[in-house]
This record gives structure tokens, sequence and C-alpha cells, in this order.
């Protein structure tokens, strides 16, 4: 089963995602992640990901967590809204996104 993690950052902007991603710097991809998006919604800023929650976990406990920690208030502007869910189905294309 694959797992599902939807991140909801409240009050989040596209400015908040950039500082936020540039803390995280370019890092390899975590194993076991899947797919990644992220972007614009109603009142914030959504990411979703798939990824095997062991390797999310580690992920944020040595790359994630301490990036933000670093940013002070820079960072988005409230704790995300976290929904995890695994999964029944999931696909993923062969086709890259734009």
């Amino acid at each position: 089963m694959a797992f599902l993690r939807m991140a909801f950052f409240p009050g989040g902007t596209i400015e908040h995602w950039r500082v936020v991603a540039a803390a995280v710097g370019d890092v390899t991809i975590p194993g076991g992640r899947r797919a990644f998006a992220s972007g614009p919604a109603a009142d914030g800023w959504q990411v979703m990901q798939w990824d095997s929650r062991d390797a999310l976990d580690r992920f944020n406990r040595e790359v994630y967590l301490p990036a933000v920690a670093r940013l002070g208030d820079r960072g988005f502007p409230e704790p995300p809204v976290v929904t995890d869910v695994e999964t029944v189905d999931a696909w993923i294309g062969e086709t890259v996104l734009p």
C-alpha cells in the first residue's frame, strides 16, 4: 500500500514556499518517494506527497525540520494541517507533468 501525506499550510504563499525550499536545498530525493506536488490552495498552500511513512519521517527529521527551524519566522506563518492516508489504489503515469 502507498502512503499519502497532504499538508495544508494556512496563509502560505509561493514566497513562503520558495524560502522553505531554498532552506531545504538540493537534497537527494528520499528513497520511497513516488510523487510530490505543491501549489496554491484556497487561503493557503497545499503540499501532497506519496512516500513510505518511514522514509518521510526520516526526511522530516534529518532535513526538513532542521531547515525550517533555521528559518525562524521566515517560513510558513502557521504549522501545517496534516492528513495521512494509507491508500488502497494509487497510480502515477509515465508522463512528466509540467
